[in-house]
């Protein structure tokens, strides 16, 4: 058969091709499709069928700590293309957003637990490979019940008392993200 090359070509092909939806599939009951249906739309304040990243900040997903919500939003956002139009509102070409199926689908964001690596990497703002006081604050619960608490605990971890925790400091390996 001529054509059998380019059929195994093509299954090749199709084999080694990006998913469109690269999440295992796992049932979702009901009750939960229900419950993060309800906590989504009350916190759509806008009601544009997804979440910016303020709108999460003050969902289910968001944590007391200001990194892990960043993390959580950037693991669910997706961008959205140019021009798309959803409840009838035209998204901005660079807007990133949290649909509702990804919101259900990880628990409204608290389902994503970062790990003490992925952690460090986040709350380095400026990428210098280590972090300063303001971006260790991030890492913290927000807002601090006491500033010297942080202030103690960053002291703690800065063994070397340079101002900066490292990533040997803080326990992951000095690579880049």
């Amino acid at each position: 058969m001529k054509s059998t090359p380019f059929l195994l070509l093509g299954l090749a092909l199709l084999a080694f091709a990006p998913n469109a939806d690269a999440r295992p599939k796992k049932k979702i009951s009901p009750a939960k499709v229900q419950v993060f249906t309800q906590l989504f739309n009350e916190a759509n304040t806008d009601g544009n069928d997804y979440l910016d990243f303020q709108e999460f900040s003050n969902s289910y997903g968001a944590s007391t700590r200001p990194v892990i919500t960043e993390i959580r939003f950037d693991e669910l956002a997706s961008f959205i293309k140019v021009g798309t139009v959803r409840g009838g509102i035209v998204i901005p070409p660079t807007q990133r957003g949290i649909f509702l199926e990804d919101f259900i689908y990880a628990s409204g964001g608290r389902a994503i637990k970062p790990s003490d690596e992925e952690i460090f990497w986040a709350a380095d703002d400026n990428n210098s490979n280590g972090l300063d006081i303001e971006e260790f604050a991030a890492t913290r619960v927000y807002p601090p019940s006491n500033p010297a608490s942080t202030a103690k605990a960053f002291d703690k971890i800065d063994k070397n008392d340079d101002g900066i925790i490292s990533p040997s400091e803080w326990g992951v390996e000095n690579l880049d993200p």
